[in-house]
C-alpha cells in the first residue's frame, strides 16, 4: 500500500487532512474510515495495510479538531459537522474512482459518526464496518444528568465533562503506552459537545434503524469498559437488514485492532468483506 497525505477545505473553512493509501494494482473498492474520538487516522496504518490485501483504496481522515486536521481541538456542536466532512470525502473518493463499491468503516465516536452518516445516506454505500461504536453512551445514568448533559452540551459544547481511561484502550501495555505518548493523540476530557451529540445519536437509534438495509459487520470488545457491546447489539437487532453479522470477543477491551487478538479480528473484517466486493 502506498500513501499519500493530502487535505481538503471544509464548507466552513476547517482543513481536513486525510490519507489516502492505493493498493498496488487496480482498486477492487474504496473504502473511508472514522477514528474514535481524541485520536487520528494514522493509529489504523496495520489495519489498512490488511484492506490492502482485498484490493481497497483506502481514504482515512483525521476528524474536524483531532490529529492533523484543523479546527478547534475536539470542539462539536452537531453530528452533521463530521459526517458533512465524511461526504466530503466520499466525494472525492468516488470522483477519483468511479463505479467502485464504496465501503465506510467506524470506530467508537467514529463508529457512531459511521452510522449517523449511514442513516443520511443509505443509498451511497455498499457496506458498513462499525468497530465499538459509540452508540449506548447513558447506561446507568440517571435520566435527569442526560438531560442536564445534553443541555450544557448545546450551551457549553466545549466544556470538558468525562475523563477516558486509556487503560481501557487495550490489554496490550505496548498499545496503552504508545497511544498515552502519541502527541496528536487529545489526552484531556470529553467535552459536552461531542458527548451531547454521541446521545443524541444513540437516542434516534430505535426509531431510524429499521430502514437501513445495508449489509453490517459489528465488531466489539465483550469487556470493553468504554463503549458498551449493548449498543452493537441494539444495533444488530434493530437494523431493518437482513445482512448483519455481530461479532463479540470474549475478554477483548475496546480497541479490538489493537488487541493482542488482532490477527483474529482483522482476518474476520477481511473475509466479511472480500464476498461483498463482488
Amino acid at each position: 500500500m502506498q500513501r499519500t497525505e493530502t487535505s481538503f477545505t471544509s464548507a466552513d473553512g476547517t482543513r481536513i487532512v486525510y490519507d489516502v493509501w492505493s493498493p498496488g494494482g487496480d482498486p477492487t473498492g474504496v473504502l473511508v474510515l472514522c477514528h474514535g474520538f481524541g485520536e487520528h487516522a494514522r493509529r489504523y496504518d496495520h489495519v489498512i495495510e490488511r484492506l490492502g490485501d482485498l484490493g481497497l483504496t483506502v481514504y482515512a481522515l483525521d476528524h474536524r479538531g483531532h490529529g492533523r486536521s484543523g479546527g478547534r481541538r475536539v470542539y462539536l456542536r452537531e453530528m452533521a459537522e463530521y459526517t458533512g466532512d465524511v461526504n466530503r470525502l466520499f466525494g472525492i473518493a468516488s470522483f477519483d474512482n468511479p463505479g467502485l463499491p464504496r465501503f465506510l468503516l467506524g470506530h467508537s465516536m467514529g463508529g457512531a459518526v459511521a452510522l449517523a452518516y449511514a442513516l443520511e445516506h443509505p443509498d451511497e454505500l455498499t457496506a458498513l464496518v462499525l468497530s465499538g461504536p459509540a452508540v449506548d453512551v447513558t447506561s446507568g445514568t440517571p435520566r435527569v444528568v442526560v438531560e442536564l448533559g445534553k443541555l450544557i452540551g448545546r450551551v457549553l459544547p466545549q466544556l470538558p465533562v468525562q475523563k477516558l481511561d486509556s487503560a481501557g484502550v487495550s490489554r496490550d501495555p505496548d498499545v496503552v503506552a504508545a497511544y498515552e505518548a502519541d502527541p496528536l493523540v487529545h489526552h484531556g476530557l470529553v467535552p459536552a459537545g461531542i458527548a451531547r451529540a454521541l446521545v443524541v445519536t444513540g437516542e434516534s437509534l430505535p426509531d431510524r434503524l429499521p430502514a437501513l438495509n445495508l449489509p453490517i459487520l459489528l465488531q466489539h470488545g465483550a469487556e470493553d469498559r468504554l463503549t458498551a457491546p449493548a449498543g452493537s447489539r441494539l444495533v444488530a437487532e434493530r437494523v431493518g437488514s437482513p445482512d448483519v453479522t455481530l461479532k463479540l470477543y470474549d475478554g477483548l477491551y475496546h480497541e479490538v485492532f489493537n488487541e493482542p487478538e488482532k490477527k483474529q479480528v482483522l482476518d474476520d473484517l477481511v473475509e466479511w468483506l472480500r464476498p461483498r466486493l463482488v
